[in-house]
């Protein structure tokens, strides 16, 4: 079961507000794995070069799209919270792993070594409000931080009006 988030302001602003997110999946074979969240269903799966049947995106690229809704969710909230209205946002992301990692070479990191992307923004707002925009965001981008906590920082070429 998913708990919803509160957003009013709790009487204590301090006190801790825990959000918990539950998923199920069932193993179908052949690399893929149909996966329920809430009243959602999508499948992953791996390509066929790779084993699988190629019914929906991998693990990691559904961490790199949940990563681009993460981003686009807090710039969201953030330009609402600055009075700030967005005329449009796009975003693109890449991550870059060994594969060897994967295939169990010893010494190799399975996990992303580098994750690229791109921002382009388009609002009526300024160069500092643009740069206190990115910062905010990047400070609580929940994805954004479980990367940068992992020891890789995403690099991302934000843009504005471009």
């Amino acid at each position: 079961m998913t708990t919803i988030l509160d957003r009013r302001t709790p009487a204590q602003p301090d006190a801790p507000r825990p959000l918990t997110l539950d998923s199920t999946g069932v193993w179908q074979g052949r690399y893929r794995t149909d996966v329920a969240a809430r009243d959602f269903a999508f499948t992953v799966a791996e390509p066929e070069g790779l084993g699988g049947d190629d019914a929906g995106p991998n693990p990691l690229e559904y961490v790199l799209g949940g990563f681009q809704g993460c981003v686009a969710v807090v710039v969201e909230t953030v330009a609402k919270e600055r009075g700030i209205t967005i005329d449009d946002l796009r975003l693109g992301v890449s991550g870059t792993i060994d594969l060897r990692g994967f295939l169990g070479v010893p010494g190799v990191s399975p996990s992303f070594e580098s994750i690229d992307g791109w921002v382009r923004l388009r609002a009526d707002i300024d160069a500092e409000q643009f740069e206190g925009l990115i910062a905010e965001t990047e400070r609580r981008c929940p994805l954004y931080n479980l990367f940068r906590d992992a020891g890789v920082t995403p690099e991302i070429r934000w843009s504005l009006n471009v």
